[in-house]
């Protein structure tokens, strides 16, 4: 929906769980030598001034991003599966762009985290965004994440003034082999549920090792949508293999009965066709720590594999 711009909601408990998850796709990528390809079908801006009028007027990057920092200073880094030894690249990454008031979103991440010889690739439709995208693109990452990787040797991305779903569907599987795409549309349209089903299916039948990581959002109106929308995704997927590959990461910050009017998003998902090795562990270490920081006493998590 081209009147959705993201800059109202940066920061917020959506992107911790989204921005977070695509941090562990990534690290767990780069373990290898040989390259891959990154696709980010609704890139927006790629990073966010939250001292924006815009992310003024909602301020959700208080009750997320600021959150999230500040209870973060208390972890104990110690074992090699805490929290904070877990959250340490994406808590990094924030903490530096936070004393710029700014926040990463995932074309930034993957610039500060990806090494010059993998593939990024954007895109975005929205008009301001694509424009806004393009400038912050040409500006270099804050900071670097690989070693030995200097302020100028990080990937550049190749952006798309395109509809996210044509551009995966028409640009995958990558020469790379080895991948993710992320996809995260408004989900204000009826028709993205059923768009994104589509698309993951027709991209999962010919990028069969292809990581594909669905943000989602949790609203009890789109309840039904949202079932059938996962449901298509899961039987597809299973249909092409035997073993678990499947994973659905949900975090609530609140009750559904708590949300009324238009603040309806009581919490959001991650549907991770492929999800790499260690992901599951990784995240059930990390949902009840973030529903605590970030949702109220009928704050919940779960994990699913299929």
């Amino acid at each position: 929906m081209l009147s959705y711009e993201h800059v109202y909601h940066a920061g917020n408990h959506a992107d911790i769980l989204k921005h977070l998850t695509l941090t562990l796709i990534l690290e767990r990528l780069l373990q290898k030598e040989k390259p891959f390809t990154l696709y980010d079908t609704h890139a927006g801006f790629g990073v966010y001034d939250l001292t924006d009028v815009r992310a003024k007027k909602t301020n959700e990057a208080e009750s997320g991003l600021r959150k999230v920092l500040a209870a973060a200073k208390d972890l104990d880094g110690k074992d090699s599966d805490s929290v904070a030894k877990i959250m340490a690249p994406y808590l990094e990454l924030c903490r530096t762009y936070a004393e710029e008031e700014k926040y990463p979103g995932s074309p930034e991440i993957a610039r500060c985290l990806m090494r010059e010889k993998d593939v990024l690739v954007l895109s975005e439709l929205h008009p301001q965004a694509i424009e806004a995208l393009r400038n912050n693109m040409k500006e270099p990452p804050l900071t670097c994440g690989q070693k030995g990787q200097s302020g100028t040797n990080y990937v550049k991305p190749k952006i798309h003034f395109r509809n996210g779903f044509e551009m995966l569907t028409a640009l995958t599987p990558p020469s790379t082999k080895r991948g993710c795409a992320i996809i995260d549309p408004s989900f204000e349209e009826s028709a993205d549920y059923s768009d994104c089903a589509d698309t993951i299916c027709a991209v999962h039948e010919r990028w069969q090792n292809g990581i594909i990581a669905l943000w989602y959002p949790l609203l009890e109106h789109r309840a039904s949508e949202t079932s059938r929308m996962k449901q298509q995704i899961i039987s597809s997927a299973q249909a092409k293999q035997t073993e678990e590959n499947l994973l659905d990461i949900q975090l609530a910050v609140q009750s559904p009965e708590e949300k009324t009017g238009l603040a309806k998003l009581y919490g959001s998902g991650m549907l991770v066709v492929n999800f790499p090795y260690q992901l599951d562990t990784q995240m059930e270490r990390l949902l009840p720590w973030l529903a605590k920081i970030l949702g109220n006493e009928h704050a919940a998590w779960s994990i699913e594999k299929y």
